[in-house]
């Protein structure tokens, strides 16, 4: 099927194919142009070439290897986000309520409510769809960090907050299955897995420079970047298990960790006869 584009008159459009002279003057300019999409038995969108006579009106303006129509307006910045976003919610819906594997193209198309050319033109396969949104449901985890770092609390103290603030972020619940599901799609995916990776070292890090200022002038000697890598598998566990239980209380995790961290636990339980 030709790319069904509702924005290709506003934008300039790349030319598939060399300009083909139909005569003198630019009224009467033909071109070899244009992406045909169809699905192949997986539904995944491919696309080829195909020649096509177009006519140029006189008010067409052609620059190297693109043209436009320079009396209609540019689609903003603005209004390619907002579009991109359209199809990354719906394509978030469909992952957390059916699975990366069972959603196809088309069911991301038909929940968007778009074309699939529309579709198409800002993602051309299912497995980009997925990338985008496992790295935005992956980044929240270096959002809370970030922020809780930033407000200079000691190591125990900001592990308490962290699953309360996980909890204030937009569509949380379907957030954390989609990255229970990235997490998994990361063991075959390593262009994914590295992107993912690169997220938590930079939340590693903070929380590496929290431990430094926190233990600075005391007598603990700690490895921080292990501590680190323990502080961020207390905060995915967190994620996993209240992707399996909605019910699983913030505030409660939180404490037991901050409890865990300052050596409450320990101090606290019945003495313990001395190991021989």
């Amino acid at each position: 099927m030709l790319v069904d584009d509702p924005e290709v008159d506003t934008k300039p459009v790349q030319l598939g194919g060399e300009d083909q002279a139909g005569g003198a003057g630019p009224d009467n300019q033909h071109l070899r142009v244009w992406h045909v999409v169809h699905l192949s038995a997986d539904r995944t969108a491919k696309a080829s070439t195909r020649s096509f006579s177009v006519h140029l009106p006189a008010h067409t303006v052609k620059r190297e290897r693109s043209l436009y129509d320079e009396r209609m307006p540019r689609v903003s910045e603005d209004h390619r986000a907002a579009r991109r976003q359209q199809i990354l919610a719906a394509a978030a819906a469909r992952f957390a309520r059916d699975g990366f594997h069972r959603t196809s193209m088309q069911d991301v198309v038909d929940e968007s409510g778009m074309s699939f050319g529309a579709v198409y033109r800002y993602f051309r396969t299912k497995n980009d769809i997925v990338m985008a949104i496992s790295l935005e449901a992956i980044s929240m985890i270096e959002t809370v960090v970030r922020d809780g770092v930033q407000a200079g609390r000691p190591v125990a103290d900001l592990m308490a907050t962290l699953p309360r603030a996980l909890l204030t972020l937009e569509q949380i619940d379907e957030r954390m299955r989609l990255a229970v599901q990235a997490w998994g799609e990361a063991l075959r995916d390593q262009a994914l897995a590295e992107r993912m990776q690169s997220g938590l070292r930079r939340a590693r890090a903070a929380l590496k420079e929290t431990i430094d200022v926190s233990y600075a002038d005391s007598d603990v000697h700690i490895d921080a970047e292990a501590a680190s890598q323990v502080l961020i598998s207390i905060i995915q566990g967190f994620i996993l298990q209240r992707a399996w239980d909605p019910h699983l209380d913030a505030d409660s995790y939180g404490q037991a960790a901050q409890a865990l961290i300052a050596g409450t636990l320990g101090r606290t339980g019945p003495e313990q006869p001395t190991p021989r």
